[in-house]
C-alpha cells in the first residue's frame, strides 16, 4: 500500500524499470508494449504513454493490432484528434487491413461527423 506522494513515485520509477527491463528482453513482443502503455495510462500519464506506442512502432510498424490498440487508447481517453492522426497513419502504411478502416469509419460515426465519415470511405 502506497501512503505518500515520494512513495508513490517510488513505485512508478519501479514499474517502469520493470517494464523497459522486459522490452530490452523482449523488444519484438508487443504485449510486453501494451502493457507498458496500459500502466501509463491508469497513471494518466498519456504522454509517456504515448511515447510507449511510438516506440513500439518503431519496433513493429506492420502491426495492425498494434495500431489498432493506439487509436483505442486515443478515443478511450477522449483526444479524437490523436486518434485520427493514428488511424490516418495506420491506413496509409497498411492500407489492406480492414479493420483499420473499420475502427476509422466508426469512430468518425460515433462523434458524429459524417462527412468525415464519408470522406473515410472514399
Amino acid at each position: 500500500k502506497i501512503h505518500d506522494a515520494e512513495e508513490y513515485q517510488s513505485h512508478l520509477r519501479d514499474r517502469r524499470k520493470h517494464f523497459e527491463d522486459n522490452i530490452r528482453y523482449r523488444r519484438e513482443h508487443i504485449g510486453n508494449w501494451v502493457k507498458y502503455a496500459r500502466f501509463e495510462e491508469e497513471n494518466s500519464e498519456f504522454e509517456r504513454a504515448r511515447s510507449v506506442l511510438e516506440r513500439a512502432l518503431e519496433v513493429e510498424h506492420r502491426s495492425g493490432e498494434l495500431w489498432l490498440r493506439y487509436a483505442e487508447f486515443e478515443m478511450r481517453n477522449e483526444f479524437i484528434n490523436h486518434a485520427r492522426n493514428v488511424l490516418d497513419r495506420a491506413v496509409q502504411i497498411l492500407p489492406r487491413i480492414d479493420f483499420l478502416w473499420y475502427k476509422y469509419v466508426y469512430m468518425e460515426e460515433m462523434v458524429g461527423d459524417l462527412p468525415k465519415c464519408r470522406a473515410v470511405f472514399e
